[in-house]
């Protein structure tokens, strides 16, 4: 009995000790099992998933409201419309059907109207259109047993009366305001109803807006003009098919954030300033890779997948990357499938020969080029009072600031020399663009520049009414140290003029905001196109395109607006470049804007991804890539292994440490303390 007590009481000695190294072999166990620096969920980039970034939370996901391309990119795919763009034939672009049964049929017709209160005959032209049958919405709590209905002309009706909406703040609802018949007078009754505190009347018959009552799936709309940019606009997410039984059970505000398409994705994740996850809709309507493209397409393997079923990935997902250093770093490890080539990592990605350096081609990552048709500008207020107005010492103002802008250093330093300035709104490849003309406020020469600002006043930059320097505050959304820069370069290049620039900074849906109520003096903007047209571009200074549309600058000039209506209905041709070209006469004059650049961009991707060719105007590319999952595990195994050597000696400097106090303890715990003449534990 005594040996069996004194053994129990060894091994309880011992039990702290134990104890220790037990803890420090499970620490160490946790910390080996958290090596891995893989952001996803486990498991997940196995899988068919294409791996995207944002940079912000998108503005909104309801198709009738959104109007930027980042929020195209998702919407697009949720959403589809009545014609999309081949994915990849180009010169000229091809639009085929999506959900549209057959090509439309434009018939010229008469039609009376009421005018001063008389009828008037007036000539227009009738459009036909059919949709396919068997296309089903989503499947979705808010139609009855959450199972998606099918989808019929009526709600292509309903997304236009949405955009007629006042309430709604469509962008383009200028586009079909003044040519579908009765739309205008739709629109003022509803902004009438507006006053009275009531909703919109979706309801009311409108003369453009037409049902067949024996066919559901055909629908008509009725112009009072030639507007041959229709078609285009039916492949845009505007025209899509619209659920009223979602916009009914989520309100704007809701479907905002929770879309619900008959597209090929839905959306399956919304985490704010998190991640964004498409999936693939399980009742999306068959749709197939193309099986022919533009030369040199099978070459480049582009046709590999033709006649699969799209999607051909499960999921998207979009990832909130702010800083561009940090996607940089995600696509280096293999978590970003593609990225951009920017000022922070040209160096490392391209060679002095201009070509990818060794290292991006040992990890055998491709380069593409990404030509848009795009106009990127600087547009002043022309509602303020200092920099706004028409007349000639406004114009001089700004013609001053334009002449001290030099396009050029911008290119060189934020777009690594890609590019070409910018003399006017129209990009090269699209009709009405001259590569002969340059805008005489264009040429960088900043003592033609303080001479204008002397003869609008401001001599020196000095405003002789208050003997103080006159203020330019620059709005932006540069929150990035690439986005400082760009300001810094703003400022130095203005100031050398004399005039004060007063950066004032937002978080990017605070920016775009102040931008859409015109509560700003001078910005930068981009332009990509919506269509390729030359309306799609001269239409961003036509004084009714004021926001929400597109015409940010709210500028307003009768005679501009005018040459805009005329040509707008017309086919490329002498006559039509004629009036583009008087309509680029006044603009510069005026000077609206500082005409930046058109740039071009290269963007990376690892030989995972599959089917890369940049659409200049379409945002549906996600449902066309594919990718090899089994490849990318592969790579970014090796390229991230872990390094045990930190949890490890953690584990051992706690044994190393820890043994020495247990012992002390033990020794304090056992110590004989005298208590009178015996001893005692």
């Amino acid at each position: 009995m005594t040996h069996c007590i004194r053994a129990l009481c060894r091994v309880r000695a011992w039990l702290p000790i134990a104890s220790l190294v037990t803890i420090a072999a499970v620490l160490a166990g946790i910390l080996l099992a958290g090596c891995s620096n893989n952001p996803y969920p486990p498991g997940e980039t196995a899988r068919k998933v294409l791996y995207r970034a944002i940079s912000d939370d998108p503005r909104t996901l309801d198709p009738s409201v959104s109007y930027t391309v980042s929020e195209g990119a998702i919407i697009d795919v949720i959403y589809p419309a009545y014609f999309r763009y081949h994915y990849l034939k180009r010169a000229p672009f091809v639009l085929e059907l999506n959900l549209g049964a057959q090509q439309p049929v434009r018939t010229p017709c008469t039609f009376t109207e009421m005018r001063n209160g008389k009828r008037v005959v007036r000539r227009g032209e009738l459009w036909t259109f059919r949709i396919r049958r068997g296309v089903r919405f989503q499947d979705d709590p808010c139609f009855p047993h959450g199972k998606g209905r099918e989808v019929t002309a009526a709600d292509i009706i309903y997304s236009f009366r949405r955009m007629a909406d006042p309430s709604v703040p469509c962008p383009v609802r200028s586009f079909f305001q003044d040519k579908v018949v009765g739309m205008d007078e739709y629109v003022a009754s509803n902004v009438r109803r507006m006053q009275r505190g009531q909703p919109a009347d979706y309801h009311r018959p409108v003369q453009g807006l037409q049902l067949d009552p024996h066919d559901p799936y055909t629908f008509r709309i009725l112009l009072n003009q030639p507007y041959p940019q229709l078609r285009y606009l039916m492949a845009m997410h505007f025209t899509t098919p619209q659920a009223h039984e979602a916009v009914e059970y989520y309100g704007a505000a809701g479907l905002a954030r929770h879309p619900v398409g008959c597209g090929p994705f839905v959306l399956a994740e919304y985490k704010p300033r998190q991640r964004i996850v498409l999936r693939k809709n399980p009742s999306r309507y068959p749709e197939y890779y193309p099986t022919e493209g533009a030369s040199g397409d099978r070459e480049a393997g582009l046709l590999a997948d033709a006649g699969r079923q799209l999607p051909l990935v499960d999921e998207v997902v979009y990832t909130y990357i702010r800083e561009d250093i940090t996607g940089w770093n995600l696509f280096l490890q293999g978590y970003q499938d593609s990225w951009g080539v920017t000022q922070t990592n040209y160096q490392q990605v391209m060679s002095r020969q201009g070509e990818l350096s060794p290292e991006m081609r040992r990890r055998r990552i491709r380069m593409f080029r990404d030509v848009s048709p795009n106009i990127m500008y600087f547009a002043f207020n022309m509602r303020d009072p200092v920099f706004g107005g028409y007349t000639p010492q406004k114009r001089k103002l700004r013609q001053a600031i334009s002449l001290a802008i030099d396009a050029n250093a911008f290119i060189d330093l934020f777009s690594q020399g890609m590019g070409r300035p910018a003399q006017f709104l129209i990009p090269p490849g699209i009709f009405g663009y001259d590569p002969a003309y340059r805008n005489p406020y264009r040429q960088y020469n900043p003592q033609r520049a303080k001479q204008l600002l002397a003869e609008a006043g401001y001599p020196g930059g000095i405003d002789p009414k208050t003997g103080e320097r006159l203020v330019l505050h620059y709005d932006n959304a540069a929150t990035t140290a690439a986005g400082r820069q760009f300001v810094s370069l703003v400022q130095k290049q203005i100031e050398a003029i004399g005039i004060k620039v007063e950066s004032r900074s937002y978080r990017d849906l605070v920016w775009q905001q102040r931008v859409d109520n015109g509560e700003f003096q001078f910005i930068n903007y981009g332009w990509l196109a919506d269509y390729p047209d030359p309306e799609n571009f001269v239409f961003l200074l036509y004084g009714p395109n004021k926001r929400p549309g597109p015409n940010s600058a709210a500028y307003n000039s009768p005679e501009y607006n005018r040459l805009f209506e005329q040509m707008r209905a017309m086919d490329d041709g002498p006559q039509r470049l004629a009036i583009i070209k008087r309509m680029r006469d006044i603009a510069v004059e005026d000077c609206p804007w500082i005409f930046l650049q058109h740039d071009e961009s290269l963007g990376l991707a690892y030989h995972w991804l599959h089917n890369i060719k940049p659409h200049p105007v379409a945002n549906d590319s996600a449902k066309y890539l594919r990718v090899d999952p089994a490849e990318r595990v592969r790579a970014q195994l090796a390229w991230n292994k872990p390094d045990f050597r930190p949890p490890i000696v953690l584990a051992l400097f706690m044994l190393v440490t820890g043994v020495p106090a247990v012992r002390t303890v033990r020794r304090r715990r056992n110590r004989r303390i005298r208590v009178g003449n015996q001893e005692a534990r």
